[in-house]
């Protein structure tokens, strides 16, 4: 049987249930960027090579290739299960490498192991997760959730990069990686107070097959549907240059590492309060043009970085780069929880997710032969350039799309 949300029962927008959404939200990202550095350490101390990092980062990516099954099982269970399987399985993990860490080297086939099979449960968790705020606060209030959510998980973020250098530097990867275990469990022990709208039963079109049949098709339905995970592919491919050349690029202009993380920071800091800016606007912007504004903003930013001749340009840049991203960022989840069925949130944000996921190792393959022998600026600008007719492709995409399909209620 698939399960179906009923509608949204009136509730105000800081009901208990988004609350302790946001607040179980908050400090799993908060544990997740100390983690991000406590592994990265982790890997690099024991092998000394970049080479074993891009592997063990390669790995926690290629399950999102199979999500889409993930998406279709989802869709065919209650949301709450999955949930809270998710946080726990998650939290095993952490606290399992965390504590092996503690006791000394960690084999580094262990650490491999540990991406994948972290990379399967992100697979299974991620589509679950995607259409959650449409299911606790009402229609109206989905951009202010939106933006409250993405700026809330931007600024521990920010934060969890800042101190987890100082907690890595001084009591090594261990601790940090407990500390992101354990916000998992947490995590799942406040969604069993999550209370999600009723559901109803529908008949299964011929079972799970059929289901993935029928999410492909649905997918495929609309203009805005099958654009929403070429658009998510084209913002991670605008940013894999940024990753890849800036390091280089600051080199040259004399800011060195230094200058390369004040970016980063900046463009983090630029999309927290674009995200906090658009939860209190609440919906007195339209999602629609709004994510036009945001890409096409996106690449007259990146297009920019290619003139720029000092770091000072660039800092500014990369904080209105952030913004840019969050207006992008924060307008695309409401058009998707908006625009597609609650009925179908598993498997086409699976496919979001898969596809998104593509673009940044897609580009980075495609740009490495090429990143030595072609100019930094050369490549921005052409990154800028595919950005902004990308921008022009989606509002095309909007538009055609209209009327044709309304969305939800």
């Amino acid at each position: 049987m698939t399960v179906v949300s009923a509608p949204l029962p009136p509730a105000p927008f800081w009901n208990r249930n988004f609350l302790i959404w946001w607040l179980g939200s908050a400090q799993s990202s908060l544990g997740s960027a100390l983690a991000g550095i406590a592994l990265s350490f982790l890997v690099l101390r024991q092998t000394g090579s970049a080479g074993a990092m891009g592997v063990n980062l390669a790995l926690s990516m290629l399950p999102a290739l199979v999500s889409p099954l993930f998406g279709t099982l989802i869709d065919r269970l209650p949301i709450l299960p999955p949930l809270v399987l998710g946080n726990l399985l998650r939290a095993g993990l952490q606290l399992g490498v965390g504590i092996a860490a503690l006791r000394g080297p960690v084999p580094i086939e262990v650490l491999h192991l540990l991406a994948l099979l972290g990379g399967l449960v992100a697979a299974f968790y991620s589509p679950a997760s995607m259409g959650v705020v449409a299911r606790l606060v009402p229609k109206e209030s989905l951009q202010r959730a939106g933006g409250l959510m993405e700026g809330t998980a931007q600024g521990m973020s920010l934060l969890g990069l800042i101190g987890g250098g100082v907690l890595v530097s001084r009591l090594g990867s261990g601790p940090a990686l407990i500390f992101d275990g354990l916000t998992f469990a947490v995590f799942a022990g406040l969604l069993l107070f999550v209370r999600f709208p009723s559901v109803s039963d529908r008949p299964a079109p011929a079972g799970f097959w059929a289901e993935f049949r029928a999410g492909l098709r649905y997918a495929l339905s609309s203009p805005v549907l099958w654009g929403l995970p070429l658009i998510a592919l084209l913002i991670n491919a605008a940013f894999a240059p940024l990753e890849m050349l800036l390091p280089k690029r600051m080199l040259a202009l004399g800011a060195g590492a230094a200058g390369y993380g004040l970016f980063f920071g900046l463009m983090l800091t630029g999309v927290g309060l674009g995200s906090l800016l658009l939860a209190w606007l609440g919906g007195r912007t339209s999602p629609r043009v709004l994510s036009v504004f945001g890409l096409g903003g996106m690449g007259l930013c990146v297009s920019a970085l290619a003139a720029t001749q000092s770091a000072a340009p660039m800092y500014t840049l990369a904080l209105l780069l952030g913004l840019a991203n969050a207006a992008t960022n924060v307008s695309i989840g409401v058009i998707f929880q908006t625009r597609v069925d609650p009925a179908y949130f598993g498997r086409v944000g699976s496919l979001l997710g898969m596809v998104s996921m593509a673009g940044q190792p897609l580009t980075l393959l495609a740009l490495a032969p090429l990143a030595d022998h072609i100019g930094v600026a050369v490549i921005f600008a052409v990154a800028g350039a595919v950005t902004l007719l990308g921008a022009v492709a989606w509002g095309m995409l909007l538009r055609v799309d209209g009327e044709a399909a309304p969305e939800r209620t």
